[in-house]
């Protein structure tokens, strides 16, 4: 076979083809770079500051659906739920939109907003639908921060609300809690915005905000009442029933007003401190400048005297009880109760002012000239204050007759004697009826009652058998004899005298009082039949017989 040289091959025939257009296919990718590109950018140009938020759990919380919303408007989202190094919270990871850079300061506030219901009504029911999602309360500061600790309640005052901030202290909140309303005028005009136990944990402490323009109202000369639950008064005036509202009778509340109307000072500032008084008449009661001791030993134990028990003078509360302690006397093998109380001799008024002029012209203090009237028969008697409840209160008595009694003086103390009144009183008194009636022999009365009602019907049966039947017997002897004569007499009238002759008229008239005596005889014997026992006590103020 003889070789084949290249020379030897035909001339390829190149054809030169046109250049088409690109494929429809490739638009769709095109287009998808294209809006990615430009999402991105536009996600890039509308993205905020992402902020990191720590709550105790992630409760109804959810990535990339749950929003941050300030005054309901969206503001961002939340890209990741994570949990905290000790395992004991969460941080949700929060990426804010550009125009709500100014949310990520200091002192922002951020809550979950979920359905609750408190004593300011209900709220978050819109999340029932769109799901919970991060509120906001815009803070005041200009310093910037990135990682904020969540609330687990909404806060009761917003940065952004009108009005003014006060505070209060009490011994005792009672039913009150953060969103408890404040009333003026039985409206509400505020509400406490935080309440927490004093750092020495002997009292109160809570802040209130009242809106504008009731914060004006809000003086020097303002006084502040816990107006919780329901305040019932029954005394000698009838049943009274105070209360706010429905709202203050369920979870409590706090109402303010004047002592004096016609001058409520002026304006207070903000965060100025009250004291939180414990009901209305405590609140407008006018303030004591003088205090005084006061100690009662009663000779026995005492049953309904407590705490806060009411001294009263004269019908004027011029102090309660401190203190009720028993004792025991082993001298006279007796027991006793110790009373300690507090008065305010002040209230008694133009009393108490005379008694310490009359002091200042002998060189005696006020609380001397008042322990100066024990011996003038100042006594402490223990009285009920209401049947009804039980209650009692102790009242200083001034009787100038009373016993004279001795009591071992106590500097700077007020020390006055008992003496029984009232219930106990009461009681003595009693206690000595029923004694003398325990004298009474009611056995040797009941045996002569006996005797005596014996030997009565005895003699009833006597009269009832004899005198009775005698005394019909006798009637119709009466009657016999009656009936000869009135005969006789018509014999008479017949035949010898005229009708008009005195001798009829004499006889006419012996006839009717014949015939009277006869109708009395026989009245007679009908009632000692039926009432023989008048014959014994004679006869009662009833109808005479007939």
């Amino acid at each position: 076979m003889s070789e084949v040289s290249l020379d030897d091959l035909p001339a390829p025939n190149v054809r030169k083809h046109k250049r088409g257009r690109p494929s429809a296919i490739w638009i769709v990718p095109i287009l998808a770079i294209a809006a990615a590109t430009a999402l991105a950018v536009r996600t890039y140009l509308r993205a905020g500051p992402t902020i990191y938020i720590t709550f105790a759990s992630a409760d109804s919380l959810e990535v990339g659906k749950s929003d941050v919303r300030y005054k309901n408007v969206p503001v961002g989202k939340i890209t990741d739920i994570s949990i905290t190094d000790d395992l004991k919270q969460i941080t949700a990871t929060v990426q804010l939109s550009r125009g709500a850079a100014n949310l990520a300061v200091e002192d922002t506030k951020f809550w979950v907003e979920r359905p609750r219901i408190g004593v300011g009504g209900v709220s978050g029911l819109g999340t029932l639908l769109s799901g919970a999602y991060i509120g906001v309360d815009v803070g005041s500061s200009t310093t910037k921060a990135e990682n904020f600790i969540g609330l687990e309640k909404p806060p009761g005052v917003l940065h952004d609300q009108i009005g003014k901030r006060f505070r209060l202290t009490t011994q005792d909140a009672g039913s009150l809690v953060v969103r408890s309303p404040v009333y003026l005028e039985r409206q509400q005009v505020g509400a406490i915005s935080e309440l927490a136990l004093a750092p020495d944990g002997k009292s109160v402490e809570m802040e209130m905000f009242i809106d504008a323009p009731y914060d004006r109202d809000v003086t020097d000369g303002t006084v502040f009442w816990n107006a919780s639950g329901l305040d019932v008064t029954l005394d000698a005036a009838g049943l009274r029933l105070d209360t706010q509202s429905l709202t203050t009778v369920i979870a409590g509340g706090i109402a303010f007003g004047y002592r004096d109307p016609d001058h409520p000072g002026k304006p207070a500032a903000e965060n100025t401190k009250y004291v939180l008084f414990e009901d209305r008449p405590h609140a407008m009661a006018k303030p004591d400048t003088v205090s005084l001791p006061l100690a009662i030993r009663f000779d026995k134990p005492l049953r309904g005297v407590v705490q806060g028990t009411v001294v009263d003078f004269g019908g004027t509360r011029i102090g309660v009880v401190d203190d009720v302690r028993p004792g025991y006397d082993p001298a006279r093998g007796t027991f006793y109760t110790d009373v300690a109380a507090t008065v305010f001799p002040e209230r008694l008024g133009a009393a108490y002012a005379g008694l310490v002029s009359e002091g200042a012209r002998t060189g005696k203090t006020g609380p001397e000239m008042l322990q100066a009237l024990v011996p003038r028969g100042l006594r402490a008697q223990l009285r009920s204050g209401n049947l009804l409840t039980g209650t009692f209160f102790i009242a200083l008595v001034l009787d100038p007759a009373a016993k004279a009694a001795t009591v071992t003086p106590r500097e700077g103390t007020w020390v006055i004697p008992p003496e029984a009144g009232g219930a106990d009183q009461i009681q003595d008194q009693v206690g000595d009826i029923v004694s003398k009636i325990d004298k009474i022999p009611f056995d040797q009365i009941g045996t002569d009652v006996h005797d005596a009602t014996r030997a009565a019907s005895t003699l009833l049966g006597h009269v009832d058998h004899d005198v009775v039947p005698d005394a019909k017997k006798l009637v119709a002897q009466a009657q016999l004899a009656m009936a000869a004569l009135r005969e006789g007499l018509a014999a008479i009238r017949d035949n010898v005298a005229a009708p008009d002759s005195p001798i009829q008229q004499s006889a006419r008239s012996t006839l009717e009082e014949l015939d009277r005596a006869a109708f009395s005889l026989r009245g007679l014997a009908d009632y000692l039949k039926h009432h023989p026992e008048t014959i014994l006590r004679g006869r009662d103020s009833g109808t005479e017989p007939h």
